[in-house]
C-alpha cells in the first residue's frame, strides 16, 4: 500500500492536469465562437474557467495556442525514449509497429473528443487565419519525430527515409482522426490507425522471402 502512494499521486496530478488543460481549451474555443478571437482576453478566459493567469501560462504560451490546443509541454520523455530503444536489442520492433504505438499513446494522452473536433472545425471556419498557425506549430513536432526515427534506425540526420516516414505517418494519423470522428463510425482510433497502416503495408509489401520491413535505401545510392 505504501509503495502505491506515489503512483496514485502521479495519476491524480495527471488527471487534474488533463482536466485543467481541457477546460482551458474548451473555454477558449467557446469564447472564440461567441466573440471572435479578438473579442476576449486571457483574463476573461481564466475567470470563466476559474484558474489564475499564472496557471494559464503554465499550459499555453498564448490565447491562440489555447484555442488550438497547443500546450507548452511536449510528449513525455520516457515515451520518446521507449520509441528509440524499441529499435534495438535482440528482438527490435519493426518501425511501423513502433510508430503505431507512439501515435496511439499520443492520441490517448491528448484525449480529443467528438465535441472537441467539431468545436475546432467551427473555430477554424470562423477564424481561418489560425490554420496557418496550426500548421506552423506542427513543424517542430515533425522535426522531432524525424530526429527520433533517424536515431532509432541509426541513419544520418540528412537521410531521406526519416523525413518521408514522418510525412506519411502524419497523413495516416490525420486521415484516421477524420474517420474516427466521421458520422456513423463505430471503430476506435487505434483500430482505424491499424487498418490504415495495413493498407500501407499492402501498398509497399516486404520483398519475397523477408520477414521484416523493407530496409531503407542507403545514403547517396540509387534504388535498384
Amino acid at each position: 500500500m505504501i509503495d502505491s502512494a506515489p503512483s496514485d499521486d502521479v495519476g491524480l496530478r495527471e488527471r487534474k492536469r488533463r482536466q485543467t488543460r481541457s477546460a482551458l481549451i474548451s473555454g477558449a474555443r467557446a469564447l472564440t465562437l461567441e466573440h471572435g478571437l479578438a473579442g476576449f482576453t486571457v483574463e476573461q478566459l481564466c475567470d470563466d474557467v476559474g484558474v489564475s493567469r499564472r496557471t494559464f501560462f503554465n499550459y499555453f504560451p498564448s490565447k491562440e495556442d489555447a484555442v488550438l490546443g497547443l500546450s507548452v509541454d511536449g510528449p513525455p520523455e520516457e515515451l520518446l525514449q521507449r520509441f528509440v530503444e524499441s529499435g534495438g536489442g535482440e528482438h527490435p520492433v519493426p518501425l511501423l509497429e513502433a510508430l503505431l504505438e507512439l501515435a496511439v499513446v499520443h492520441a490517448d494522452r491528448m484525449g480529443i473528443t467528438r465535441e472537441d473536433y467539431e468545436a475546432m472545425s467551427a473555430v477554424l471556419q470562423r477564424e481561418p487565419q489560425l490554420i496557418g498557425r496550426m500548421f506552423a506549430a506542427a513543424e517542430p513536432t515533425s522535426r522531432l519525430l524525424t530526429e527520433l526515427i533517424a536515431a532509432r534506425e541509426h541513419l544520418p540526420a540528412d537521410h531521406p527515409t526519416p523525413r518521408v516516414t514522418t510525412f506519411v505517418i502524419g497523413g495516416l494519423s490525420r486521415r484516421s482522426l477524420d474517420e474516427f470522428f466521421a458520422e456513423g463510425n463505430t471503430l476506435t482510433y487505434p483500430q482505424l490507425l491499424h487498418r490504415n497502416m495495413e493498407a500501407l503495408r499492402y501498398l509497399f509489401p516486404a520483398p519475397t522471402g523477408t520477414t521484416g520491413p523493407t530496409p531503407p535505401i542507403p545514403q547517396n545510392q540509387d534504388p535498384a
